[in-house]
């Protein structure tokens, strides 16, 4: 068997053999002297392939000699290993996923021993997530690829005192074969040193757990082979020239394989797929807490997977379900906890009041009772720990358990009676928020600026967009405490926003909340005004004009009652809106003509404007396309009318409207010339008032009257526009229309247009 110092002595008998001193085959392989005097005496491992080369070329070595020296260097690198002291722990036995993150890892390891400078990858991510199960997994597959062995350090950077960088490198130079008493004392100097020692070693270096930039800076290679793998729960953005990786949770699927892995096939399979989907979800796809059901499973046979998801249905009461002997889900959360500031620390217990998943600087300036920047620096500090992740365009969201592990500081560290009043102030505040942001799309308080209301029309809708689960929330809230005028004024600010965005999904729910609180105070006006925007939601936003009747027909009642000729207007153009999209085109007349009646009694000109539309329409729809003409030609003129024209806000909107209807009637009439040019007029008008479903309506008109005008490629690029807005907002009757079109024009380019 060939001896470890074999290469050392090799190496001393042909620089004998040459006449050269240490100093002077130093200088001719440009190797340091201290480098050449530790090989021969055995007191380094040997050097990689390329100081070998230079050592061969300078000694002016010739076959077998250089084959000899280059064997031994082999053999010498094979048996090469660090100190039992830096050895790695044990690989997690049953390590499940992360294919694609130990995929990145392997192609750092494949960069070979060239790389200039050396691969330093830093792995960061949130408590629990398996940093460090994914780093010894990467040492385990790729070890092969580091002949000079593996060295681990736990670098504790979340002790109270974590070590020096100083003693982290005399750990690693006694570790590289450097007797401690030749260690100097000062950190560049060891540092220095560990870098002239590590240089010519193909190592992979695991620093596990990082403190802070500072302590790893003076443990990274500066030249040779090593590859650094970093963990931390801070991103250690200050560290240059590396790789980074996110950590993300478990992908369901993949959490649920680890799930299985843990509490074995056998019981796995015996219990339902959705019962540990289930407990893959409510685990967030944190391994840690993955591993902690799969252990209290284990440890209680008689529990099946179901009962322990009922348990872990109780977000409350999950953190102290997520306990197994000495491993407990809360733990490493509450080790990050204390490394907090104290802004820091208030910041992240408030926030867990957030309605909604994630949070912008403002609302969190709110809940903490401190100004923006001093905010923003306690959210970064949160998302620097792990404990927030960043979302984007400067917001931030909790993983679900730390969530949870924040109410447990909130509800431990800060009086019932303060987090009463936090929560009630927060809604306050999100409520007031969504009134000044929805103002600046009513007619009459358009461009008007309130306390704190966004600055612009395009930062209001921002805000309620970035918003909407938390101002949403906020109205749960104060809808369950019997805050009713307060839910009223969010919805009547947000009527008018809700044209825009009909497609988010909880406009039904919202103003359902108003008319309810419209009941309870007893307000018939405000109950006939809300069931109306109840009827639209029906109609625009669930696609269920079928039940938009009923309450349109209650409002019309109550605005009866209450002697509001303008909202009966509204009830009957609601009706009218619902037939219509059920095809019933004598309904939508009847109901239109009632509408224009009140309206015009009640001077209501934006009311009078939406009726005329819906009655041209409901004409279109009987097939009298000519008739929906001449009523659009009425609208235009109205329009222009000073004295009955809408409102500012509902003449952009009309406006629009009237030249996609015009359009479409005329690409009826075989019209082709003058029905592109209406879409084309229309479509800018529709992108200002931002009504997207119409957009996309106009765009599939235009692509049906330019392909009819032989304009293809213009025609492919409208159609392809409407396919890919309709799949956005969920509008699929549209949708397909849009690509049964597309279909055509690729086989010829005259097609059939299809009506909507």
């Amino acid at each position: 068997m060939t001896e470890p110092n074999h290469f050392g002595g090799l190496l001393r008998r042909h620089r004998h053999d040459a006449g050269l001193t240490i100093e002077e085959l130093a200088a001719a392989a440009n190797v340091s002297v201290r480098a050449i005097s530790d090989m021969e005496r055995g007191r380094s491992q040997v050097p990689q392939r390329r100081t070998v080369e230079a050592l061969v070329r300078a000694l002016r070595l010739a076959d077998p000699a250089a084959t000899a020296l280059r064997g031994a260097a082999r053999a010498g690198r094979r048996t090469g290993r660090p100190v039992a002291a830096l050895a790695a722990p044990r690989a997690v036995a049953d390590f499940t996923g992360r294919a694609t993150e130990l995929a990145w890892l392997g192609e750092l390891a494949a960069r070979g021993a060239d790389a200039d400078p050396p691969v330093v990858a830093v792995v960061s991510g949130s408590p629990g997530l398996g940093k460090s199960a994914i780093m010894l997994e990467a040492a385990n597959r790729y070890a092969a690829s580091f002949p000079d062995g593996v060295l681990f350090l736990d670098l504790r950077g979340l002790d109270p005192d974590p070590p020096r960088p100083a003693d982290l490198l005399l750990r690693l130079l006694v570790a590289l074969g450097v007797d401690e008493d030749q260690v100097p004392g000062e950190e560049a100097a060891r540092s220095a040193q560990y870098r002239a020692v590590i240089r010519d070693r193909r190592c992979l270096l695991l620093l596990d757990n990082a403190a802070s930039e500072a302590q790893v800076r003076p443990l990274l290679p500066a030249a040779g082979g090593t590859m650094t793998i970093v963990t931390s729960r801070r991103g250690l953005a200050g560290l240059e020239a590396v790789d980074r990786l996110r950590m993300p949770v478990l992908p369901v699927g993949e959490a649920v394989a680890l799930l299985r892995g843990i509490i074995g096939a056998d019981r796995a399979g015996a219990e339902p797929e959705s019962a540990l989907r289930g407990v893959a979800e409510a685990c967030g796809g944190l391994p840690l807490a993955l591993r902690i059901a799969g252990n209290r499973l284990l440890s209680r046979p008689d529990w099946t997977v179901a009962y322990l998801l009922r348990r872990l249905a109780d977000e409350d009461a999950r953190m102290d379900v997520l306990v197994a002997g000495d491993l407990a889900v809360a733990g490493p959360f509450l080790l990050s906890y204390r490394q907090l500031s104290p802004g820091a620390a208030r910041t992240f217990r408030r926030l867990s009041l957030v309605p909604g998943p994630d949070s912008g600087p403002d609302l969190a300036a709110q809940l903490a009772g401190a100004g923006i920047a001093e905010t923003e620096a306690a959210l970064d500090e949160l998302a620097e720990l792990g404990l927030l992740q960043p979302a984007a365009e400067g917001r931030y969201r909790f993983h679900d358990l730390i969530r949870a592990f924040a109410r447990v500081r909130l509800a431990a560290e800060e009086a019932a009676p303060d987090r009463r009043r936090m929560a009630d102030d927060m809604v306050a505040w999100l409520l007031r928020q969504a009134v000044a942001a929805g103002r600046w799309f009513e007619p009459e308080h358009a461009g008007r600026l309130d306390g704190g209301a966004p600055g612009s029309a395009a930062q209001a809708k921002r805000w309620i967009m970035q918003e909407h689960l938390n101002w949403l929330g906020a109205l749960r809230a104060a809808a369950a405490a019997g805050r009713h005028a307060e839910v009223m004024a969010v919805a009547d600010a947000m009527h008018w926003f809700s044209d825009q965005w009909t497609y988010w999904g909880h406009w039904l729910e919202v103003f359902q909340l108003s008319a309810a609180a419209a009941e309870a105070l007893g307000d018939l006006r405000g109950q006939a005004v809300h069931l109306n925007y109840v009827s639209w939601a029906y109609t625009a936003c669930e696609a269920r004009p079928d039940l938009a009747g009923a309450p349109a027909r209650a409002a019309l009642r109550l605005a009866g009652a209450a002697g509001d000729v303008s909202q009966q207007g509204w009830s009957w153009a609601y009706l009218g809106h619902a037939a219509e999209r059920l095809g019933d085109a004598g309904q939508a007349e009847l109901a239109a003509r009632e509408a224009l009646q009140l309206f015009e009694t009640a001077a209501d000109w934006d009311g009078y404007s939406q009726a005329l539309s819906l009655l041209a329409g409901s004409l279109a729809g009987a097939g009298r396309h000519r008739d929906a003409l001449e009523l659009h030609e009425r609208l235009k003129a109205l329009l222009d009318d000073p004295h009955r024209a809408p409102s500012p806000l509902v003449h952009r909107v009309t406006s629009g409207h009237v030249h996609l209807r015009s359009g479409m009637s005329l690409l009826a009439l075989r019209r082709w010339q003058q029905a592109a040019a209406s879409f084309q007029t229309a479509l800018p008008l529709l992108q200002r008032a931002g009504v997207r479903q119409s957009q996309a309506r106009c765009r599939y008109g235009w692509g049906c009257a330019l392909a009819r005008l032989g304009r293809v490629e213009e025609a492919r690029a409208q159609l392809t526009r409407a396919l890919r807005i309709s799949r956005q907002i969920g509008l699929s009757d549209l949708a397909d229309q849009a690509l049964d079109q597309l279909v055509q024009l690729g086989t010829r380019p005259m097609i059939k247009a299809s009506l909507m």
